[in-house]
């Protein structure tokens, strides 16, 4: 039917802006843009879980570690020397051990913990580096920190349960969670005492986040470089050096490739018409946006949304 409206594509996460229906409600969301995070090339790779009972005193005489290994506790007081420091652990506390580090253990009956060991590896090939999560001039009981037992601790167990069943991938899950537990770990480390390289990452992926953020709330708006570097509390020429740093472009390019980005989104998503697009982004009038977006794309918004629907006609 001539001059009939089409219905509104829904091949996204995000529905149509003008899409409601009473019974649909989100409940949380979160949304992230896979090409501004930083690509951390580390990789931990399980090596070995123990849950762990004491039913009499046990003593380990010291010996020195190969690997990274964490001691999660259940139940405490978990005591040991590292590195010849005396170390007492309680409900919550973790402690993880690196490799070369000398450890002794003296445990009383009643006491619960559990043990993971794993190596962390880069996963760029042909990569001899040595890797290091603490500061290297930390002392040892600071390598003792409090981390969210009740999220981890189903994780671990999820690791002992691939050696229980003949599963097929059994590895690479177990790989999987040991990833997941290492990164809420390091995110509970206290910030100072972390190695220099994780602190930039920390710092990296903060800045990142913060930028992102203000991209995505000021989209629609004409948002100038002068308010975005004192919105992030920095100068702008910090600004313009983390940006190229890290995103390899301007702010300003930046800027324009979150609002180009939101277009496309609109395009595909709605039928709402080009110079509605346009004004919501906050273009001067459509001929600038269009190329603009032509520029960034490779197309013009009508070539891209014709495209689009020929795709999803298929």
């Amino acid at each position: 039917m001539t001059g009939e409206r089409k219905p509104n594509r829904i091949d996204h996460i995000d529905f149509p802006i003008d899409w409601k229906q009473p019974s649909y409600r989100i409940v949380s969301t979160t949304r992230r843009n896979s090409n501004d995070r930083i690509r951390i090339n580390l990789k931990p790779f399980f090596l070995g879980f123990n849950q762990v009972a004491i039913d009499a005193p046990v003593s380990h005489p010291a010996h020195r570690h190969s690997s990274f290994e964490l001691i999660v506790v259940k139940e405490g007081p978990y005591r040991c020397r590292l590195n010849g420091e005396s170390i007492q652990l309680k409900f919550t506390n973790c402690l993880l051990i690196k490799p070369g580090d000398f450890h002794e253990v003296d445990l009383r009956p009643g006491q619960r913990h559990y043990v993971l060991q794993f190596d962390l590896e880069e996963a760029l090939p042909n990569s001899n580096h040595n890797i290091f999560v603490f500061d290297r001039n930390l002392d040892p009981a600071q390598q003792a920190f409090s981390a969210p037992i009740a999220e981890i601790e189903p994780l671990l167990k999820s690791i002992a349960d691939q050696a229980k069943h003949d599963r097929r991938f059994a590895s690479e899950i177990q790989d999987s969670l040991i990833e997941l537990i290492f990164w809420i770990l390091v995110s509970y480390i206290p910030a100072n005492r972390l190695s220099p390289a994780f602190r930039k990452m920390s710092n990296d992926q903060q800045f990142l986040n913060r930028l992102e953020d203000l991209a995505l709330s000021h989209y629609g708006k004409h948002l100038t470089l002068d308010k975005l570097a004192k919105q992030m509390d920095i100068s702008k020429s910090t600004l313009a050096k983390r940006c190229s740093e890290l995103l390899g472009e301007s702010p300003s390019h930046y800027l324009l490739r979150v609002k180009i980005e939101q277009a496309a989104n609109l395009l595909k998503t709605t039928d709402a018409p080009i110079k509605e697009i346009s004004f919501n982004l906050g273009f001067q009038n459509p001929y600038h946006f269009s190329r603009v977006f032509k520029r960034l794309s490779g197309q013009s918004p009508s070539e891209f949304r014709n495209q689009n629907n020929d795709q999803s006609s298929r």
